[in-house]
């Protein structure tokens, strides 16, 4: 039963991110299909762990030792996921390739290039981290480069057929948290002030839709349910995302307006991850034989 629990609660986590994410790019995707000749869609993929596919180095990570990824490809390659991550489970769902990680540009095919690529970084935020990775603005450096050298063909061609993925996730209130010299508040609005400048200018580089991950739970998050010995979420980390989410919101409806389209839409992971941790509510038969939801047990829907 705690295997079945464990699993179902994993597949459905997913399932139902998948469809909050659907929803909003499959516009995209269909426009593509009948607007767009000159190619595949491409996607292009920034930020932090949620969507890294292997740009992290091995020597700064612990993605690359065990257990990480052991249900995928059965030994650690980078991923913080002991399967698949964020990335790989949009594009499957979109039926699109996963999109090459930016540090392996070099060693593939060029036509695996075609479907767009992955600059995201494991452990960055919009402003600089301590594992000293590319933050989200140099990351959007490296793609305007590659804009300028026409890896792309035209930026025509990136307009017509082009989906973007900011995967926005804790990285930067982790060192709020551990550093409490500013107000959570000032925090969240320097947060999002630099997020939307990132965001206008990758728009900017006419990528048609752009699609945000709303920040989830902070405090459902391992290290701050441990302070509950793994009963409970934290309600007032949880208000820093709510915060957080409330104006995120707000700047994306100015950036609409702005745009005159819904160029900007926000993927609800807030909602979409608390669902999961509630699921095991609605499985278990006996509280003492249920996997723990806050206590970060590693499942898959590979098992």
């Amino acid at each position: 039963m705690e295997k079945q629990t464990a699993i179902a609660s994993s597949c459905l986590f997913l399932l139902y991110i998948a469809t909050f994410t659907a929803a909003e790019v499959l516009e995209a995707h269909h426009h593509h299909h009948r607007h767009n000749h000159h190619g595949s869609v491409k996607f292009f993929v920034f930020e932090e762990s949620y969507v890294d596919t292997e740009n992290i180095e091995k020597s700064v990570s612990t993605s690359w030792k065990e257990p990480y990824d052991i249900n995928f490809s059965r030994k650690p390659a980078g991923r913080f996921s002991d399967s698949l991550v964020f990335t790989e489970y949009i594009t499957s769902f979109l039926g699109i390739r996963s999109p090459v990680p930016y540090t392996l540009r070099k060693f593939v095919k060029k036509s695996k290039l075609e479907s767009g690529m992955n600059f995201a970084y494991g452990g960055i935020g919009v402003f600089d981290r301590v594992f000293g990775g590319p933050k989200s603005t140099t990351q959007i450096d490296f793609f305007q480069l590659l804009l300028e050298q026409k890896l792309y063909s035209t930026k025509n061609d990136v307009v017509n057929s082009s989906i973007a993925l900011v995967s926005v996730a804790d990285n930067d209130y982790a060192a709020y948290f551990g550093n409490h010299t500013e107000d959570f508040a000032v925090v969240t609005k320097s947060i999002i002030k630099q997020l939307a400048v990132d965001l206008e200018r990758i728009h900017g580089l006419r990528v048609r839709k752009i699609a945000v991950t709303a920040i989830g739970p902070l405090g459902c998050l391992p290290r701050m349910t441990s302070f509950l010995s793994y009963q409970n979420c934290s309600e007032v980390a949880n208000l820093v995302s709510i915060f957080h989410n409330q104006i995120l919101r707000q700047k994306v409806e100015e950036l609409n307006k702005e745009t005159k389209k819904s160029s900007f839409v926000i993927l609800d992971l807030y909602n979409a991850s608390l669902s999961a941790i509630m699921l095991p509510k609605h499985y278990q038969e006996d509280k003492h034989h249920t996997t723990n939801p806050w206590q970060g047990e590693r499942n898959s829907c590979h098992s």
